[in-house]
């Protein structure tokens, strides 16, 4: 019973995590009984030190699913939804992720799933329920890591040449951590981390990493914030029969450098000017998806010459109560305020993304008027944005057109690739 535990946490996971970078390479994980604390919250801690640097592409979060006796899946696995959070450089970082254990839950399959070709060292796994004002204990076997064996801990590696070994070399506590090792992993080429067409371009001080498929008129990908272009997954293969997709990390994400000048989306839409200036383009499609619309924005009041056709998926002109749903910007001054709590730098890109997002942009609607490419804005029906702020942004753009997705949200591109991709190409399309 316990394999078929495993067996479907290994599928359930692999297929998740496929969604953020393109690739998952490992994942180390057990099953702990919870038959007696079912339908009370939970809380998983882990240690883990970074031997490398955080990145869109090579990154460690807790993983959960809860499962049935008979190997039954009671909900969609559960993951530390930002690892930024909780990431210190050069040090051992506090992991947490809290959820509920499931009224019918008889086990919890607790672990870790990585990517990257990084390495990484855990310590200290513990798991506690909640019982009114008591925190109970439940024994993650093995969590120090300090016996001999890495028994009950299994291992599920979707590249070869990813290890894992009990190390005496970083132990948080005690005398021995787990070591996971993707350094020397084969990692097959894949959309973002395709090391055959990847390339670099220097562009104010940064290294931008881009990948070019197909041909025909150019089309530039803009991903949203803290992510990458395998953000894009889905509209790739489709758009690149059609079109030259030249895809970009945007710089401090993906696989593009960063340094320590202010960030903001005045500065990121100036490195794609520079970009294509280098690239020797004008006149381009551009597709831009949530911070990337806004990129787009930009780019298209200030460098009308550079925008062609330009296609924005959730895109905000300010933030405030009138343009963001507020529990958003309330979860992120949490998420700001526990990593300050711990000791996340202000320096590092995941805080100055999330500072960015509570900042900017500044655009007056006015100034759209600048903008004298045909533009299509998109929101989903349930987007973090009002609809009324989608409106706004397309009747101040002269030649704007909005389109809303009936019961789509800001995740559309991704969440309902069928419809979005229909949508965009009818447009570049000019259908």
């Amino acid at each position: 019973m316990l394999r078929l535990i495993l067996n479907v946490f290994i599928f359930l996971v692999s297929v998740i995590f496929a969604q953020f970078s393109g690739q998952m390479l490992y994942q180390v994980y057990q099953g702990v009984n919870v038959e007696k604390y079912q339908d009370k919250n939970f809380i998983l801690e882990g240690k883990i030190f970074y031997n490398n640097e955080i990145s869109n592409s090579s990154w460690i979060v807790l993983t959960t699913v809860p499962m049935s006796n008979k190997g039954k899946v009671m909900k969609d696995p559960m993951y530390t939804p930002d690892a930024g959070i909780y990431y210190k450089k050069g040090e051992w970082s506090s992991y947490e992720m809290k959820g509920k254990i499931d009224k019918k839950a008889m086990v919890l399959v607790v672990g870790v799933s990585v990517a990257g070709k990084g390495s990484y060292y855990l310590d200290d796994m513990k798991l506690y329920v909640l019982d009114g004002n008591d925190k109970i204990e439940i024994p993650v076997k093995n969590g120090d890591f300090e016996e001999g064996s890495l028994m009950p801990w299994q291992s599920h590696a979707a590249e070869e040449g990813s290890k894992m070994s009990i190390s005496m070399a970083k132990p948080f506590s005690g005398k021995q951590s787990l070591l996971i090792d993707n350094s020397g992993a084969d990692v097959k080429p894949s959309f973002g981390n395709n090391k055959e067409i990847g390339k670099f371009m220097e562009v104010n001080g940064v290294k931008l990493y881009y990948e070019v498929y197909g041909n025909g008129e150019p089309l530039l990908l803009i991903h949203g914030n803290n992510s990458s272009m395998a953000s894009f997954n889905s509209q790739l293969d489709v758009l690149a029969e059609k079109y030259q997709v030249i895809a970009l990390d945007s710089r401090g994400q993906g696989n593009s450098t960063s340094n320590d000048v202010k960030l903001t989306y005045e500065l990121m839409a100036n490195d794609i000017n520079v970009f294509l200036d280098k690239m020797n383009l004008n006149n381009v499609n551009i597709l831009g998806w949530s911070d990337g619309g806004n990129i787009a924005v930009i780019l298209g009041m200030e460098h009308p010459d550079k925008v062609k056709k330009m296609a924005i998926m959730g895109t905000v002109l300010y933030n405030n109560k009138t343009s963001v749903d507020p529990k958003i910007n309330k979860i992120l001054n949490l998420q700001v305020a526990e990593m300050k709590a711990n000791g996340v730098s202000e320096n590092d890109m995941n805080y100055r993304l999330k500072m960015l997002l509570l900042t900017e942009p500044n655009i007056n609607p006015d100034s759209l008027q600048k903008i004298t490419a045909p533009t299509l804005v998109m929101a989903g029906e349930h987007d973090v944005m009002p609809e009324k702020h989608t409106k706004l942004i397309a009747d101040k753009i002269p030649k704007g057109k909005m389109l809303i997705f009936k019961g789509g949200d800001h995740e559309m591109p991704s969440n309902n690739p069928q419809v979005f991709n229909k949508a965009i190409l009818d447009f570049f399309e000019g259908i």
